[in-house]
């Protein structure tokens, strides 16, 4: 059994035993589906920020039957579920949650939907997901509070528009999928890379994105596309 954890590279065991003792040690955000969308497992990192009532499993359940926001767009998860299970390739998703108890926080995250692959065949999915920031010192919507602390914030060089095109730029998006993402024409996407480039000093992408992660940008997702209904699969 195998499964992609990232391009060229791959993660290789015997049991789901194994696969899910790898999960829990990471203290990572985990979660592994079965070929009809079912959860077989969920890492508690994963269940307390997917915004699941405390105590509850998923395993054996639906999108739609678990008690949370995203229930509501299980037709969209699923899709894209099984795109990564037709295709056999990792799909990078903007996914958003909503956990807190007292207090409702908006938690931006980036994940990668991999193919479960067993003998050639595609036999579930795996999500892995890092938690992410808002691109936006403080906003608040819906009674729900969005904050970001000034003191580790990222050097105010870019507008928020050119940060849209480097957020996509630093998940390896070509120049026509951030187009189609954000609603802009190729001349506008190339014009905001030429200021990005301007103001970084680079000439290629590899450079800007090298720039931009030893500036703790790789840790920050635009804040106009959070909301608690947030699965963005960013490629078609």
């Amino acid at each position: 059994m195998r499964f992609s954890i990232n391009i060229g590279m791959e993660f290789h065991a015997k049991t789901f035993d194994s696969i899910i003792s790898h999960m829990k040690q990471s203290g990572e955000f985990w979660y592994i589906k079965d070929l009809e969308h079912r959860f077989i497992y969920m890492t508690d990192y994963a269940k307390y920020y997917s915004g699941l009532p405390k105590g509850y499993n998923p395993e054996g359940k639906l999108d739609s039957e678990c008690p949370a926001h995203w229930s509501e767009i299980e037709d969209v998860i699923q899709a894209n579920d099984k795109k990564v299970m037709e295709r056999q390739q990792a799909i990078p998703t903007l996914m958003t949650f909503i956990s807190g108890d007292k207090e409702k926080k908006i938690n931006p995250f980036m994940a990668e939907v991999i193919p479960l692959i067993e003998n050639g065949k595609s036999i579930g999915v795996v999500g892995r997901a890092k938690k992410m920031q808002i691109f936006s010192m403080y906003y608040v919507d819906n009674n729900v509070r969005h904050a970001k602390s000034p003191v580790d914030y990222p050097v105010n060089l870019f507008t928020d528009r050119e940060f849209d095109v480097i957020f996509y730029v630093m998940q390896s998006l070509r120049n026509d999928d951030i187009s189609r993402l954000l609603n802009i024409s190729l001349e506008k996407v190339n014009e905001r890379l030429q200021s990005i480039f301007n103001k970084t000093h680079t000439n290629t992408l590899g450079q800007v994105v090298e720039f931009c992660k030893d500036l703790g940008y790789d840790k920050y997702a635009p804040y106009e596309y959070i909301n608690h209904r947030s699965y963005i699969p960013l490629i078609n």
